[in-house]
């Protein structure tokens, strides 16, 4: 597993449209959506019936992260109308909680099936594949390395878990400048099938979709998997739960 500057070579390419945001009041917040259920679809934002993202919680808002307690975030891809196809991760960050050095970072494994374990410790079944970790170093606020995945094929899904935690330390602990900020984030997959004929989305290829909702983002792309780069946003918080320990 790789990365790459280009996105799909020669078939797919686009923006990453604008980020959402979640101000609430300071002080500890309880997680909206905490409870892990099961994977949800979520709306598509280009072609639908190509690319197809699901997404557990849903939305995806992790409000009460703290130093020592992460949160979990599963991203699941499958295609449709296609036998078989690339596919490629961006990341994008942005806001205080991210540029603090102590701040979020993001690690994102890989599982051929769903992951078990989401409200405690995760696992992957049949073994996890480490593709990238995001730390506060790393200035992803409008473009990213492009990650190539395990190819996609229809009988072949693949499950992301993007871990998001702040640094677990008593310095972290004791750090009051932690305390109450925010930061967004958005995960971008780019599917691209080279057994279909190229179609190209509707509107033009290129340039950026109409966001469709505070937690979907979407890539313009022209390519034979139609607007195949599709990504999820969250909202994040940190809290002050370690005060109470």
């Amino acid at each position: 597993m790789h990365h790459t500057s280009r996105l799909a070579r020669a078939v797919a390419a686009g923006v990453m449209a604008g980020a959402s945001s979640l101000t609430l009041a300071a002080g500890g917040v309880a997680l909206a959506g905490a409870a892990h259920a099961a994977l949800i679809d979520v709306p598509p934002t280009g072609q639908p019936g190509r690319l197809v993202l699901s997404s557990d919680p849903y939305p995806a808002e992790f409000l009460d992260l703290s130093p020592g307690d992460a949160g979990y975030w599963e991203v699941g891809a499958r295609i449709e109308g296609a036998t078989k196809a690339t596919l490629s991760l961006e990341l994008r960050k942005s806001g205080d909680l991210v540029e603090h050095p102590r701040g979020l970072s993001m690690t994102v494994d890989v599982c051929a099936v769903e992951w078990t374990g989401l409200d405690s410790m995760p696992v992957c079944p049949t073994g996890a594949e480490r593709i990238t970790v995001a730390t506060p170093e790393d200035d992803y606020a409008t473009s990213s390395p492009t990650f190539d995945l395990e190819p996609l094929t229809a009988a072949a899904p693949e499950y992301l878990l993007i871990t998001l935690a702040v640094e677990d330390s008593p310095e972290a602990r004791a750090d009051q400048t932690l305390m109450g900020l925010t930061g967004d984030m958005a995960v971008g997959l780019t599917a691209s099938a080279f057994d279909d004929v190229p179609v190209r989305p509707g509107g033009g290829g290129g340039g950026t979709l109409p966001n469709t909702g505070g937690n979907l983002w979407a890539l313009g792309a022209v390519g034979a998997l139609a607007a195949g780069l599709l990504g999820i946003g969250t909202a994040f918080r940190i809290s002050r739960k370690e005060e109470e320990r």
